[in-house]
């Protein structure tokens, strides 16, 4: 067997070479081969990462933005602060017509040392009027310091106010046609008066020193309820304000009382209106109370109270256009007086319940009119005010007016009766209303009956 020849050393060399470099073919091949690899790897880790980004982001669809507004919206209502829920409470508000001191009254109150006492004209009254948590009296006459006068010019001694607060009445009204009778003096005088008396809870309203005590909201809080009063007046009897003092007596004017109604409403829970309105002796309201009950009404007013007349008027519920709703009584007639016609001795107290719901709106509840009756004898003396069911025939047969006018029980009480219809009550004491009354009363979505 024949062997191979053993390579020179020069092809031994080339063969060699001829190795190395097909292994460095071979190394870059697989070099290239492992960048591509790494290539391809890379670019599927990143197109799987933008999938996942893809998927997690909100494309710029429809749905993405329905989504957002959705969001959006749950974040808004987050935000929004929760409904107040008010607290129930309620307060029961009595009201009566002009306490009007003619020349007789002074006579039967005086003292005759100069001084006066006129607690007995309300005497028989006092248990309902100081029962109720607030009380309101239309003072008809200034209370000046200066010589007592009645009709046509009053001037009242201010031992009247006295009698009135110890009553139970804590909230005065002075606008009416007879604020002016003794000048501007006597109105200073009240003022004097009824301030002396602020630190007792009593309040005047009506009448003012300047602009600047105009513009204070005057309200009586009771049981958790601030309740707002303001009070005006058609005229004063031909008598001017002075000319440095034109807020003395607030006199009727639609922009002034509604921008003083706005006022108290941002600042109390309920406001009573008390108006000096409407044609004397007239059984009725006429045209222009039914056209301010409506607007005192559609302002927010819960309770209006009418006085002038000098005999009583309806009440009645007045519906603004607005939704807006007020009990109104166009006339409580007088309170006291020495008035000659049976119709004049003939008043009514104003009966109502103001009770706040949890939304804090105020509805008025129970309204009614208790009937009262001027009562004095034969001698033009012992002036009184009793209730209705109390004017017995005794009472009619010895009222200094029997014989003169008809003031038998059955037509004082027929004319009762035509002025409040449904709303007229038997005496009531009224009920100073507590938490538990609130409670069952003051739900927003309970029925009222009228």
């Amino acid at each position: 067997m024949s062997q191979k020849k053993p390579l020179s050393r020069e092809a031994a060399r080339r063969k060699r070479l001829l190795v190395q470099k097909r292994r460095r073919r071979r190394i870059t091949l697989v070099a290239v081969c492992c960048l591509v690899l790494l290539i391809v790897i890379a670019s599927a880790i990143r197109a799987i990462g933008n999938r996942i980004s893809d998927s997690t982001s909100e494309p710029d669809t429809p749905t993405s933005s329905a989504q957002d507004t959705a969001e959006t919206k749950k974040q808004e209502e987050k935000e929004e602060p929760e409904e107040q829920v008010y607290e129930p409470a309620s307060v029961s508000l009595i009201a009566v017509g002009d306490n009007l001191i003619h020349n007789t009254l002074l006579k039967d109150a005086s003292n005759g040392d100069g001084s006066y006492d006129f607690t007995s004209f309300y005497e028989n009254i006092k248990p309902y009027v100081e029962a109720a948590d607030i009380a309101f009296v239309n003072q008809e006459s200034p209370l000046g310091t200066g010589e007592p006068a009645g009709y046509p010019c009053f001037n009242t001694p201010q031992a009247c106010g006295e009698a009135l607060i110890d009553a139970g009445f804590d909230v005065i009204g002075h606008a009416n046609n007879h604020a002016m009778d003794s000048g501007s003096s006597a109105m200073y005088d009240t003022l004097d008066f009824w301030d002396s008396h602020a630190d007792d809870g009593i309040i005047r309203v009506g009448i003012a020193r300047d602009a600047e005590d105009r513009a204070k909201v005057r309200y009586i809080e009771r049981n958790g309820l601030k309740i707002g009063f303001l009070a005006y007046t058609y005229g004063l009897n031909g008598n001017s304000l002075p000319e440095d003092n034109p807020d003395l007596v607030s006199l009727i004017d639609k922009d002034k009382i509604a921008e003083e109604m706005a006022k108290v409403r941002e600042n109390c829970d309920a406001v009573v209106v008390a108006m000096h309105w409407g044609q004397e002796y007239q059984d009725t309201e006429n045209e222009e109370q039914a056209d301010l009950a409506e607007f005192l009404a559609e302002n927010g007013a819960s309770v209006i109270i009418g006085s002038h007349p000098h005999v009583c008027q309806p009440a009645k519920w007045i519906e603004a256009d607005n939704g807006n709703r007020a009990f109104c009584i166009y006339s409580t007639g007088n309170f006291i007086s020495a008035q000659d016609k049976s119709a004049t001795m003939v008043e009514g107290m104003l009966q109502v319940t103001l009770t706040r719901q949890t939304d804090g709106s105020i509805v008025v509840e129970n309204p009614g009119v208790m009937p009262l009756v001027c009562w004095y004898n034969s001698s033009w003396r012992n002036y009184t005010v009793i209730p209705l069911d109390d004017y017995t025939e005794e009472r009619a047969s010895s009222h200094a007016l029997a014989g003169r006018v008809d003031m038998s029980t059955s037509h004082i009480r027929e004319i009762a009766e035509t002025a409040f219809g449904e709303f007229m009550m038997e005496k009531t004491v009224p009920t100073t209303y507590d938490t538990e009354y609130a409670a069952n009363h003051g739900t927003a979505d309970t029925e009222k009956e009228d």
